[in-house]
C-alpha cells in the first residue's frame, strides 16, 4: 500500500459506482479491469446500494471477489487496492 498513491486516488473523480444492483458480476468484472489498469481506485457506494447491508461489507465484498483491499472511507465513498495476491494472478 502506497499512502501518497492513496492521498492522490482521494482527489481523482469516482471510477465507478455501486448501485441499488449492488455487487453484481458486471461491477465485479469492471472492479478487476480498473484495478489491473490503475492498481488504486476510487468507488462510490450509492444510497439506494444500502439496503440491507452496509457500505462497509458492500465495499469488503467487492474487494473479496476482486483481490483487493479497502485502504479508507470517507461518507459513501471508498478507496480500493489491488493486492499483491492479485497481482500474482494476471
Amino acid at each position: 500500500m502506497d499512502p501518497e498513491r492513496i492521498k492522490i486516488a482521494w482527489q481523482d473523480p469516482a471510477m465507478m459506482q455501486i448501485g441499488k444492483g449492488g455487487v453484481s458480476d458486471s461491477v465485479i468484472e469492471e472492479a478487476k479491469r480498473l484495478l489491473k489498469q490503475h492498481k488504486y481506485m476510487k468507488i462510490r457506494i450509492l444510497r439506494n446500494a444500502i439496503g440491507d447491508s452496509s457500505k462497509v461489507e458492500l465495499a469488503e465484498l467487492l474487494c473479496k471477489k476482486c483481490g483487493a483491499k479497502v485502504a479508507g472511507f470517507r461518507g459513501n465513498t471508498a478507496v480500493i487496492y489491488k493486492t499483491k495476491e492479485m497481482r500474482g494472478l494476471e
